[in-house]
């Protein structure tokens, strides 16, 4: 398909209607620079050579999360969200579906952590993501199973998982 760096239009056309990424400034400004269509890595050194691993940042996420959910109410709703404008200058009213929840933007934030970093720098595998915040998530869970007894007050929390399922926690 690609003969010294050039993508003819027969081989074009089989790959659909690409136009917009064929055309697009980055794509063009990456072969002039790298004499190559391929994006360039953000990191110089380019992919590691070892295989695939969890993210750091992404076990860290999932970690300060689950111990935010069990101090937390995760079910209560954020009052009067809002979100950035279309050009990013102002907030507006968030009109999107349903409630924003304590554990949802706490989900949420976890998983922006963790793919930010780990995928869009070319470093990680979505499996390496997903699997971070699991294992950030079970250390956490173990932790507090440790410190709940050293609680002098009486509790009984639930927390939700990444999984959907539910954890509880009982100290007495």
């Amino acid at each position: 398909m690609l003969k010294d760096n050039q993508l003819n239009a027969t081989d074009a056309g089989k790959l659909g209607n690409f136009s917009i990424v064929l055309n697009s400034v980055a794509l063009n400004l990456s072969n002039l620079r790298n004499g190559s269509f391929l994006l360039s890595q953000t990191f110089p050194e380019g992919s590691p050579t070892h295989p695939a691993y969890p993210t750091g940042h992404g076990t860290v996420a999932g970690a300060c999360i689950t111990i935010l959910k069990f101090f937390l109410d995760g079910n209560a709703t954020i009052a009067n969200p809002v979100v950035p404008s279309a050009d990013g200058t102002y907030l507006e009213p968030y009109n999107g579906p349903g409630h924003l929840t304590v554990n949802g933007e706490l989900h949420k934030l976890a998983h922006n952590i963790s793919f930010g970093h780990g995928i869009h720098a070319g470093i990680h595998w979505r499996s390496d993501t997903d699997y971070s915040l699991l294992l950030g998530e079970a250390v956490a869970i173990s932790f507090l199973e440790d410190q709940m007894w050293t609680y002098e007050e009486e509790f009984d929390i639930t927390i939700p998982k990444m999984d959907g399922t539910l954890h509880h926690f009982k100290n007495h």
